[in-house]
């Protein structure tokens, strides 16, 4: 009798799940939209689950169903998501209407992670306007220019370091190398602390900076996706991002800092003093709370940790491919600092065109965005996807998502677009900047608000390493580039990119001098 019991509850919970399932995955068949029938459970995203794929793998399959659908069907585990195909729509969307879609969805409580919860990206309404209006002059070029000489100290001491590599430690992994670079640019451009990450690898910083941003295994991914689509189980097994200790880490820093600097007057060159001021800004409508400073600090800090040294990992890789390109670039950075007597300079740097052309292309090739994506607050009502169909009303609840690596590579917008060819942001920079078809820092309000600090410090890396440096292959670089399966975002197989360090013979002799501080960045 109580197997029989059993056997009637798990049939039970079997055709509620069925049931469940089956009419959570209906809505696109409902609707006649075009779309790849989903499993049970997993919708389309079970080729990513077993590591059988990447995520723009995924993507692509939806992306590929109709050259000329505006958008198609797409399932995250049972969630409906529309997969939008028409650079008209990505801007109706993200921009025109953004009133209508003006937040992502989450992927973390506040129940498990506060800290991870109270950064820019995952707020909401109201407070993310808020907060994003008054975050948004600090990340002005006259303010990002005021933290250029810091950033170019650190750069220039990494960099020189790289150069004195003995022959046999040449090989190096280039993401957790440039890891330390982007560690010592945020530590003293954010929280105004100087740290030497490559003469102590064990900082405080840089130990914990690392754990708690480590955000692209495939363990995170599945806490992310169970975030997304299953919250409350997320919650009941209190899935965080953050270690407890490593929170209050970045907590103590930064209301330690404040109280110093308030008791002292002491004023620093840094974004945290920065948004101090705002926090004492007399016209500020509510101000900004310490613990919004601490989030925000935080923001900086995850968005240019890891994510700066895997981004500049693959323009380093692209270097290698492309030898021609590398020289090309060693040309420009050579003639740079013949004309500033080997002193970088932020002007300088933003007439250098061809290195903007390499980073950006690097951008379209590898965004480590696969996606970008919006949440329907408002009912809004697409055009038919095809001549013929009906419209489609998204409510609210409901997510869109933009391609951004499968638009990269659409070959109806790019030319040859696997190749590596920066070129084509000197003859149409303007144009393809300013487009509806490239967007690695997103678009619209929800722009990623660093990008040009972003993109600033990832140049400045660039001018003093191939100053001093020739990047070439190892015995265990990856050519061509393979990526890694089963994770969000898009990076090397085995989260890795293995390259050598070659110091060139003919640095500019203002180089040699190495005018920066031994031990800190010079503030």
């Amino acid at each position: 009798m109580e197997y029989l019991s059993i056997t009637l509850a798990l049939f039970a919970v079997f055709l509620a799940i069925y049931y469940y399932n089956k009419r959570k995955h209906s809505l696109f068949k409902e609707h006649g939209i075009l779309h790849i029938p989903p499993t049970p459970i997993f919708g389309n995203f079970g080729s990513l689950i077993t590591k059988r794929e990447t995520m723009q793998e995924v993507i692509q399959k939806s992306y590929d169903l109709h050259p000329d659908a505006k958008y198609v069907g797409f399932y995250e585990f049972l969630q409906p998501i529309i997969l939008l195909r028409d650079p008209d729509l990505f801007k109706s969307i993200a921009v025109k209407n953004s009133e209508s879609f003006p937040d992502h969805r989450k992927f973390v409580d506040e129940r498990t992670d506060p800290l991870f919860a109270g950064m820019l990206f995952q707020l909401t309404g109201d407070q993310w306007k808020e907060q994003r209006n008054m975050l948004s002059p600090t990340f002005t070029s006259s303010k990002i220019k005021n933290m250029f000489r810091q950033m170019s100290d650190c750069a220039q001491r990494f960099t020189t370091a790289l150069s004195k590599l003995p022959e046999k430690e040449r090989e190096v992994e280039m993401r957790n190398l440039l890891a330390r670079y982007t560690n010592d640019v945020i530590a003293n451009c954010v929280y105004g602390v100087p740290v030497d990450t490559m003469k102590d690898p064990k900082n405080i910083f840089f130990v914990y900076g690392r754990a708690a941003t480590l955000l692209s295994g495939f363990v995170t991914s599945i806490k992310m996706m169970l975030h997304r689509n299953w919250p409350n189980l997320a919650v009941a097994l209190r899935l965080g991002y953050i270690k407890k200790h490593h929170s209050d880490f970045f907590t103590d820093i930064v209301q330690k800092t404040i109280k110093e600097r308030e008791a002292t007057g002491t004023q620093g060159s840094d974004m945290l003093q920065l948004l101090m001021d705002i926090r004492n800004r007399k016209d500020a409508s509510k101000g900004m709370s310490v613990n919004d400073i601490i989030c925000h600090t935080f923001t900086f800090f995850f968005g240019g940790f890891d994510t700066i040294s895997s981004q500049s990992s693959f323009v380093a890789h692209m270097l290698v491919e492309n030898p021609e390109v590398q020289e090309r670039l060693q040309e420009e950075i050579d003639e740079t600092l013949e004309k500033t007597n080997g002193q970088l300079t932020y002007e300088a740097l933003s007439e250098m065109k061809y290195l903007d052309a390499v980073v950006n292309e690097t951008l379209r090739l590898f965004p480590i965005i696969v996606f970008l994506d919006r949440l329907c607050t408002i009912p809004f009502e697409l055009p038919p996807a095809l001549p013929g169909e009906k419209p489609f009303v998204v409510q609210p609840g409901m997510n869109i998502w933009l391609p951004v690596y499968s638009v990269h590579r659409d070959p109806k917008y790019f030319e040859n677009p696997d190749k590596f060819d920066p070129d084509r942001f000197l003859n149409d920079g303007k144009k393809i900047l300013n487009s509806a078809i490239y967007m690695p820092f997103g678009m619209g309000p929800r722009m990623c608000i660093g990008n040009r600090f972003a993109l600033t410090e990832m140049k400045v890396l660039f001018c003093h390493l191939l100053a001093r440096c020739n990047v070439k292959a190892s015995s265990r670089t990856l050519i061509p580039m393979k990526l890694e399966k089963g994770v969000f975002n898009v990076t090397a197989k085995n989260n890795q990119f293995w390259l050598k360090l070659e110091p060139r013979k003919n640095i500019h002799p203002a180089l040699l001098q190495n005018g920066v501080a031994n031990g800190v960045c010079n503030h």
